[in-house]
């Protein structure tokens, strides 16, 4: 079983290249078309969905310590700056 990981856009965003050396990726990696329909039918109001994962884990959640939180929102902003 794999957790897959979504957002939800209302604008157009580029997808990784397969051999991305990003630390988030935005593409299909566990999902497949109508995953992604079910997804934004029950979670999004937007037009887009998109599967987000990566390969070090970004992991923010209330079982993460406020450290791994900042590292992992530094991280998701600096990629978002560079792709964007």
């Amino acid at each position: 079983m794999s957790l897959a990981s979504y957002i939800g856009c209302n604008v157009e965003l580029p997808l990784s290249s397969e051999d991305s050396n990003d630390v988030l990726l935005i593409g299909n990696s566990f999902s497949e078309y109508y995953h992604r329909l079910n997804v934004k039918k029950y979670q999004f109001t937007t037009c887009l969905v998109y599967e987000v994962s990566t390969d070090w884990g970004i992991d923010i959640s209330i079982h993460t310590n406020s450290e791994v939180n900042a590292v992992s929102k530094k991280e998701i902003h600096k990629t978002m700056l560079n792709n964007g």
